[in-house]
C-alpha cells in the first residue's frame, strides 16, 4: 500500500472552523447540517475535531496495521477480530488508492 500524500499533520482549527497544519488550510466547515441551527452547530464542530484528528488517526490505523501483519496475526474472518482487521485495511485503502465514498 502507498503512502498517501496528504497534508502532513498535526492539524488544528486556526479560525472558525478553518483546519489545517501551522500554516494553510486543508478545509473549511460549514454548518449546514441537521434538524436546528442548535443541531447544525454541533455536528459542524464535531466534525471539525474529527477533520483535525485526521491525520493522527490515520497514523495509529496504519501502526496497528503494521503491528498485525507483522505478528501474522490471522483471526478467523467470520469473527469481531476479523471483521474489525478487514473494516480496518478497507479504510486504509480508500485513505492510500481513493474512493473515500
Amino acid at each position: 500500500m502507498s503512502a498517501p500524500a496528504f497534508t502532513p499533520g498535526p492539524w488544528h482549527e486556526h479560525s472558525h472552523r478553518q483546519i489545517g497544519p501551522s500554516r494553510g488550510i486543508v478545509c473549511e466547515v460549514w454548518s449546514a447540517i441537521g434538524e436546528t441551527s442548535d443541531d447544525a452547530i454541533a455536528q459542524a464542530d464535531a466534525n471539525c475535531r474529527l477533520i483535525a484528528a485526521a491525520p493522527e488517526l490515520y497514523a495509529v490505523a496504519c501502526t496497528a496495521e503494521a503491528l498485525l501483519t507483522r505478528q501474522k496475526w490471522r483471526p478467523d474472518p467470520y469473527s469481531t477480530e476479523g471483521s474489525l482487521l478487514r473494516a480496518l485495511r478497507t479504510v486504509l485503502a480508500k485513505v492510500s488508492q481513493g474512493g473515500a465514498s
